[in-house]
């Protein structure tokens, strides 16, 4: 059932209006959802559900160990395995889940990504996931698919074959089934214009309007972008549990880095060569210096008020077991926000994590020792939001009017078909894009912009900006930017 959320944000992008005031609730027969009630700090461990090209046993006898490393860990909460994370062409996360439950001992959160998905294969994977163990479960949109081609010289990316299915739509598939998942949502932080940020606030409380009960972040360094996550939703009084994804780069990854290094998720020049030095010596080295960051951005997630964290790119048992020791000791020696903020600032020597220059932060003093949570009344930074073309605005205004209510069917069919660009999916969904066809959008979503575009905005298949830009646009112009926020009813 939808969740409703009854504020708005402003044109003044982060501008507080009044709560959102989300209440939650959980299973008592989910474990995680256990941690999350009772606050507990929760630790995942990611794996990736492998090719199918190999056989399944094989495939999976390093992820097989690595459960069984944590089995005797008590703080360590459990399993996480991704779904078509390298390719279309991998084994089903639901395929995973019993194996890693069984030799974990431990709950299992299982991903369910959109990519090359439809709502015959989202109702599948519930129930598989289901039959496994699964009682969790974060939905995905998936970033751009293997078997997407993305030609140079056209105007416009042709479609996937099959498509992506957007992950409010799987929350609203999953809300309805009736299974009692918990539902997860992922948000991505690290965006760095205003645009792309609104975009993932917006969609964000879709989500949770939609049904998700806790969010999931993409990986990333930038412990600014996850403070001021938790400003903006303490800003906003939505009181739900959120992990942060926290990552380790394989020697291979390190060296092959250029400004991006998983989608969405961009990298300063500065701090992409401190890791090619770190790792310049051997991989061990590498490690070593990995899993020093990685405890201290542990310590810090859990001061600035995360639920938990997930651990992304351990690689086999020892490695997990050298991770476990490391967020063991941290968590001990960091219980003071000064000096965590301290330790950090001195161990990257007050380097920026941004990628570009005149970066968009929603709010002044992120990462100072005098401000470890929102403030009520605290400075909102504000920057205008892009306007829309004069073409945007007749084009949306035109289709808006040819399928109102009282459109006759050929004049409906007629207006789809010239300003929609031939868009045949259902005529209601255009309604999510203020009228503007997602024929624009290269994986044709229509709820909101994926995590993948570029740190200037570019989409993440090349070309152009984002075509949610354009959207965000037309709802400013029009003072409707909650619509941006409204859950997906109906069927």
């Amino acid at each position: 059932m939808a969740r409703r959320i009854t504020r708005k944000l402003s044109a003044a992008p982060l501008e507080p209006e009044g709560p959102a005031q989300l209440k939650l609730s959980f299973s008592t027969d989910n474990p995680l959802g256990e941690n999350l009630r009772r606050g507990e700090f929760s630790v995942l461990v990611e794996v990736n559900a492998p090719p199918r090209e190999q056989p399944f046993e094989p495939a999976v006898a390093v992820a097989e160990r690595m459960a069984r490393e944590i089995r005797d860990v008590p703080w360590a909460t459990g399993m996480a395995v991704t779904d078509r994370l390298r390719s279309e062409d991998c084994y089903d996360a639901a395929s995973l889940v019993g194996l890693l439950a069984t030799a974990s001992g431990k709950p299992v959160l299982m991903h369910l990504s959109g990519k090359g998905s439809d709502k015959a294969r989202v109702q599948e994977m519930l129930a598989r996931g289901l039959s496994a163990g699964a009682r969790s479960l974060l939905a995905v949109t998936g970033d751009r698919s293997d078997k997407h081609p993305a030609p140079h010289g056209l105007a416009r990316n042709p479609p996937h074959p099959v498509g992506y299915f957007d992950s409010v739509e799987t929350l609203h598939t999953a809300a309805a089934s009736g299974h009692g998942f918990l539902l997860g949502a992922g948000v991505n932080p690290f965006k760095y214009n205003v645009a792309d940020q609104c975009l993932q606030r917006y969609k964000m409380v879709r989500k949770l309007a939609t049904g998700a009960q806790f969010l999931v972040t993409h990986a990333g360094w930038d412990m600014k972008k996850l403070q001021e996550l938790q400003w903006f939703l303490q800003m906003r009084q939505v009181d739900v549990p959120v992990i942060a994804r926290v990552a380790l780069l394989s020697g291979d990854q390190i060296r092959a880095l250029q400004d991006d290094v998983f989608p969405g998720v961009f990298l300063s020049r500065t701090f992409a060569s401190v890791l090619q030095r770190e790792s310049e010596i051997n991989d061990t080295q590498s490690l070593a210096a990995q899993l020093q960051r990685l405890g201290l951005q542990v310590a810090g997630c859990r001061l600035l008020g995360y639920s938990g964290v997930q651990v992304v790119g351990v690689r086999d048992e020892r490695t997990l077991a050298m991770v476990l020791k490391r967020i063991d000791e941290a968590l001990a020696a960091f219980t003071s926000y000064p000096e965590w903020v301290a330790a950090w600032t001195e161990h990257h020597m007050s380097m920026e994590f941004s990628p570009l220059a005149g970066v968009y932060y929603g709010f002044p003093n992120l990462l100072t020792p005098q401000h470890q949570f929102y403030e009520a009344g605290a400075t909102v930074v504000s920057r205008a939001l892009p306007l829309p073309s004069r073409g945007d605005r007749r084009r949306s205004t035109a289709l808006r009017l040819c399928l109102s209510r009282v459109a006759p069917e050929f004049v409906k069919k007629a207006g789809v078909g010239v300003l929609a660009r031939g868009w045949t999916a259902r005529r209601d969904r255009l309604a999510y894009t203020f009228h503007l066809s997602p024929e624009a959008c290269p994986k044709r979503l229509v709820f909101g912009a994926c995590g993948g575009a570029g740190a200037d905005g570019t989409c993440e298949f090349g070309g152009a900006r984002c075509f949610f830009h354009r959207v965000l646009a037309i709802a400013a112009r029009r003072g409707r930017l909650d619509r941006l926020e409204q859950g997906l009813t109906g069927d």
